[in-house]
């Protein structure tokens, strides 16, 4: 017990620990990823029209009653895919902040490293297809959004400290991380059809070299 300033007897207060998840919840959260990893690769492989509760069941190794159990609509299963590409890639960032800390010249490194390990893979693709069919589908859109907008805030977060150099204020590195996502993203939709690997490698360079010379 302790005592207040009138002399009252006052509880200390409850250290409360966090329950570790039971075997149960273990499982469960196991299948929701398996499910969510399945549904990225068919994503990717079929599209986003063209995927469908059966195919992802294959994909995923699981029952078509196991996966709607976690997720009843097609529509809460892609969130869920969604909201997991989107916290890998928040971790992903995370990593790269540790390994580039020292690094103050690490905007060049971080773009290119983003579009090697992020933004050409089959995740990225299939965060691609969700990204696209949410433009037409309003309650998508809706569901997606908000996390996209987490997303952008996080990784804007997770970097500040080493693009600082490059972006004086939070503004301008919003502005400057936002202009480098939509140029990675529509470069590997318009050039990435052509397939011409060199020219989108170099317009990548070209697009690092501009802001590292601006900054100069």
């Amino acid at each position: 017990m302790l005592m207040s300033e009138s002399g009252q007897e006052q509880k200390a207060p409850s250290r409360r620990h966090e329950k570790p998840p039971s075997r149960q919840e273990q499982k469960s959260e196991a299948t929701r990823r398996r499910i969510c990893e399945g549904a990225a690769r068919c994503l990717f492989a079929n599209g986003y029209h063209r995927t469908s509760i059966k195919q992802i069941t294959e994909y995923a190794g699981v029952s078509q009653g196991a996966l709607q159990h976690h997720f009843p609509s097609k529509d809460d299963l892609v969130e869920a895919a969604a909201e997991f590409l989107l916290t890998r890639s928040l971790k992903w960032f995370a990593m790269v902040k540790i390994e580039l800390a020292k690094d103050r010249g690490a905007f060049g490194d971080v773009i290119r490293r983003s579009w090697r390990e992020q933004f050409t893979t089959d995740e990225y693709g299939a965060l691609l297809e969700i990204m696209t069919a949410a433009r037409t589908d309003d309650n998508l859109r809706a569901r997606i959004a908000p996390k996209l907008d987490d997303w952008r805030v996080a990784i804007e977060n997770e970097l500040r400290d080493i693009l600082h150099p490059y972006a004086g204020n939070v503004e301008s590195l919003s502005a400057l991380l936002n202009i480098s996502l939509c140029m990675m993203t529509g470069l590997l939709v318009h050039e990435g059809l052509l397939g011409d690997e060199t020219r989108m490698n170099m317009m990548l360079e070209q697009w690092i070299s501009l802001v590292v010379e601006s900054k100069g």
